[in-house]
């Protein structure tokens, strides 16, 4: 067996192989879950150079992998095998260049629901009152964006659509098409009181780790939106919940958490201002990540580069 398919949605994957004529894809294995697959005795025997799967799942047969060459992920987020405990003699991919449709449409549709209070016109319905204010634009309003790889590009795009003006933080300041302007975190006492609108998606790292803190939303202006679509950690969820139920920041819209799912008794339940969704910015379509897999695929056996190789010690 030279690969296997690990995934919830395996037998999808499956089925788009079995519709690529790749030649290598005629001895491998498919389970959808652990209860499935080979015993750790097979698995050791099974000669695995490349394995598909969500990160979790790799991380539990990876010890039983020793042949393994390559491991293709269905997620964009890898931290669960990034820990320096675990091995790192192979090489490891992730899935980018298909969300940033998926985020900018999460984003902008946020976006555009405060500008055009959506949620206080459903109110008023319910109350069976009739909302005599005037409802704001995009156009002329500033979006600051931490962490403009390909998602952050596709998401300054959208907005410049609609006439925003677009900030950008990256690690190294650099011009970039689509961003008025590009600075760093150093930047960002100069740049957070001058943003509407300010989206994280930044990576999981060491260095973007609780970097919105208090002092941070306290840079912002009162009326601005604080948005996470990157990872929770970057939040130190306290400070957030205490910002909104203080005025520091007018509302805040999340996708990401430090533990999800979001435990029962967690304070942003009650937290006012507060949009909560459940991880569901972009969601992964097998088609699409097949796509990517098969173009790595083809690498792999032609001895060329992979696309979207993640880096061990950056974390991304």
């Amino acid at each position: 067996m030279t690969g296997l398919i690990l995934s919830k949605a395996a037998l999808s994957y499956q089925h788009f192989a079995e519709q690529s004529r790749i030649e290598d894809l005629r001895d491998w294995w498919v389970t959808e879950c652990l209860d499935d697959v080979l015993s750790a005795d097979d698995l050791r025997r099974a000669s695995v150079r490349w394995l598909l799967a969500e990160p979790s799942l790799a991380l539990a047969v990876l010890p039983y992998l020793p042949n393994l060459v390559w491991l293709q992920s269905t997620w964009a987020g890898v931290e669960v095998l990034l820990a320096p405990s675990l091995r790192r003699d192979y090489t490891l991919t992730n899935i980018r260049g298909i969300f940033a449709p998926l985020m900018s449409e999460y984003v902008l549709a946020h976006c555009l629901a405060h500008e055009r209070r959506l949620l206080a016109h459903e109110a008023a319905k319910r109350e069976k009152r009739w909302l005599n204010e005037h409802n704001g634009v995009l156009r002329g309003k500033t979006l600051l964006i931490m962490g403009v790889g390909s998602i952050g590009m596709g998401i300054a795009q959208a907005a410049r659509f609609f006439g925003m003006r677009v900030l950008g933080v990256v690690g190294t300041a650099r011009p970039m098409s689509d961003v008025d302007e590009v600075g760093t975190f150093v930047d960002l006492p100069t740049l957070l009181p001058r943003a509407d609108y300010v989206v994280n998606v930044l990576p999981n790292t060491p260095a973007t780790q609780n970097v919105v803190d208090a002092r941070f939303l306290s840079l912002m202006k009162s009326s601005a939106v604080f948005m996470n679509v990157g990872r929770g950690q970057a939040v130190i969820e306290a400070d957030l919940a205490a910002a909104l139920s203080n005025g520091i920041i007018s509302a805040a819209v999340l996708d990401v958490y430090r533990e999800e799912p979001l435990p029962e008794h967690h304070v942003f339940w009650d937290t006012p201002n507060l949009t909560l969704t459940s991880h569901t910015a972009a969601p992964s379509f097998p088609e699409e990540v097949f796509g990517v897999f098969a173009e790595n695929h083809r690498r792999f056996v032609a001895g060329e580069d992979l696309m979207y190789q993640v880096s061990f010690e950056r974390g991304y």
